[in-house]
């Protein structure tokens, strides 16, 4: 699977910064000047050629948080061709959030290191200095943890689009006041067009996404209450059902809880399957206690299908796959797909106690020779480690990991040490803000 990792974008996004500096700068023989500005940290500027680092450097700063929120923009459009890009939604929304904090620290840099025009009054100054107070307040109440966990989804949602319009300001900031960027054909084509595409995303997804993509309705047919405060939903279709492949998600709104309030869940049932089923651990304010929110008849909405977590990445090979408590839903719907070679399932839980589907797996491993089953009892074993898979020729393998964070860097580690490959390794993310 062929998808542009984290590794890979932001190195490019760089990249191509540079490239297109460095011609345009090295081409470039017109005669801005700082008559008179300011900067910061540094002083005032006086008749002093734009050679100097402080324009140079706050602009190449400015054009890079032009161009990733940008980019960011375009990923919460949720467009498949982009999912597609990134090898799922889970995949780009990480990308996301960390591209989020990367754009503030440049902007903070920009905002240091630039010179100001004092030769004139610009209204672009004042609105420049707003946008980056609003977009440094925004990003901060949108990443930070304790906000994280303070502030109620469908608010914190509805706050992050806001954005757009923090993001408008500092366009509109760059097209008033003077700047260097002005003057380099290659730099401005680029900056200010990925500025236009950014607010076309924006715009499309904060007033247009409803109408290109319309979500389906479905009821709530059965509710099980599995203990340890994990509800199970059966849901059917009122007229078209969803398309999905084995191990995707969708986002989920219930009219019983709230009709803004929309939420991820990964599907557990299979595409061949007559019903929805969605298996849900209680994880936070809207989860906890899910079974006593919601009751048989009532309505919900469904918007997806998404994620790239699929057997099919690497159906070639034999396939190791690792779940750690409720990260184990994308499996109870991919023991249904068929593949070619050996599956090994492990399963990581506190307790056997937890392990609700452990039937479910047994069975399964019974009646398919390709399909192993191992329940790791965390309790009584302590953390699973690669060690632990006793595993033979680990380089040949396939490997699918879904759980909590600290269950996935330590597998990661000790699979790479094991001289396994990056691209033999996929994972799904549990966070999405």
């Amino acid at each position: 699977m062929r998808i542009l990792k984290q590794e890979i974008y932001f190195p490019i996004i760089i990249g191509i910064h540079f490239i297109f500096w460095a011609i345009d700068l090295y081409f470039y023989n017109g005669s801005f000047k700082e008559v008179s500005s300011d900067t910061l940290l540094f002083g005032e500027l006086t008749n002093i050629s734009w050679k100097n680092p402080h324009r140079i450097l706050g602009e190449v700063f400015s054009s890079w948080v032009i161009t990733v929120f940008a980019f960011n923009f375009l990923m919460a459009t949720r467009a498949k061709w982009v999912e597609n890009l990134f090898g799922g939604l889970d995949k780009m929304y990480l990308i996301h959030r960390r591209s989020g904090v990367i754009a503030v620290v440049l902007l903070l840099a920009h905002f240091i290191v630039v010179p100001r025009d004092l030769a004139e009054f610009n209204p672009g100054k004042p609105l420049g200095f707003y946008a980056f107070v609003l977009i440094i307040i925004g990003v901060i109440l949108s990443a930070a943890p304790i906000f994280k966990r303070k502030i109620p989804y469908h608010k914190w949602v509805n706050f992050h689009k806001l954005m757009g319009i923090f993001y408008v300001m500092g366009v509109i900031h760059g097209i008033l006041v003077d700047s260097l960027i002005k003057e380099l054909p290659i730099t401005r084509v680029y900056v200010f067009g990925m500025s236009f595409i950014g607010i076309i995303a924006w715009f499309y997804r904060a007033f247009l996404f409803s109408l290109f993509n319309k979500k389906l309705n479905y009821t709530v047919k059965s509710i099980q209450d599995l203990g340890n405060d994990i509800t199970e939903l059966e849901l059917q279709a009122d007229t078209k059902a969803l398309d999905f492949r084995a191990g995707q998600f969708a986002f989920f709104t219930f009219s019983s809880i709230g009709k803004r309030e929309q939420h991820p869940f990964t599907i557990s049932s299979h595409p061949n399957e007559a019903n929805l089923r969605i298996t849900i651990k209680g994880l936070g304010d809207y989860t906890n206690g899910l079974a006593k929110k919601i009751n048989v008849n009532d309505k919900a909405k469904v918007e997806g299908p998404y994620g790239k977590f699929s057997s099919a990445f690497s159906k070639e090979k034999e396939q190791v796959w690792i779940a750690g408590g409720i990260g184990i839903t994308p499996f109870l719907s991919l023991i249904k797909d068929y593949y070619a070679n050996k599956v090994t399932l492990y399963w990581c839980v506190n307790n056997e106690s937890e392990a609700t589907h452990k039937e479910d797996f047994e069975s399964h491993a019974n009646k398919n020779p390709l399909f192993e089953f191992i329940l790791w009892d965390s309790k009584t074993r302590g953390h699973i480690s690669v060690e632990d898979l006793s595993l033979r020729n680990p380089e040949k393998k396939a490997y699918l990991i879904c759980g909590p964070e600290a269950l996935k860097k330590s597998i990661f580690k000790g699979l790479k040490d094991e001289g396994v490959k990056q691209k033999d390794i996929y994972d799904e993310e549990f966070a999405f803000r």
